[in-house]
């Protein structure tokens, strides 16, 4: 991880965290537009969360250290 400069360590932490916004759209937000049983909107919701704190959770970590 040390090898990548601070430039590319954002980057790479926009573009996990642009991940999880999308999988919490996708996740969270969008089961309530569609017509499905309530087993399949919980387990939307599940992996949309699952998904979106590992999202976040990657892009905190290659964020870790690098100051603003």
């Amino acid at each position: 991880m040390k090898k990548l400069s601070v430039g590319q360590r954002k980057s790479l932490a926009e573009f996990f965290t642009n991940g999880a916004v999308a999988w919490l759209s996708a996740g969270i937000i969008a089961p309530f537009f569609t017509g499905r049983k309530i087993v399949d909107f919980f387990a939307s919701v599940f992996w949309g969360l699952v998904f979106t704190t590992t999202f976040l959770g990657i892009s905190l970590f290659f964020t870790k250290g690098v100051k603003s």
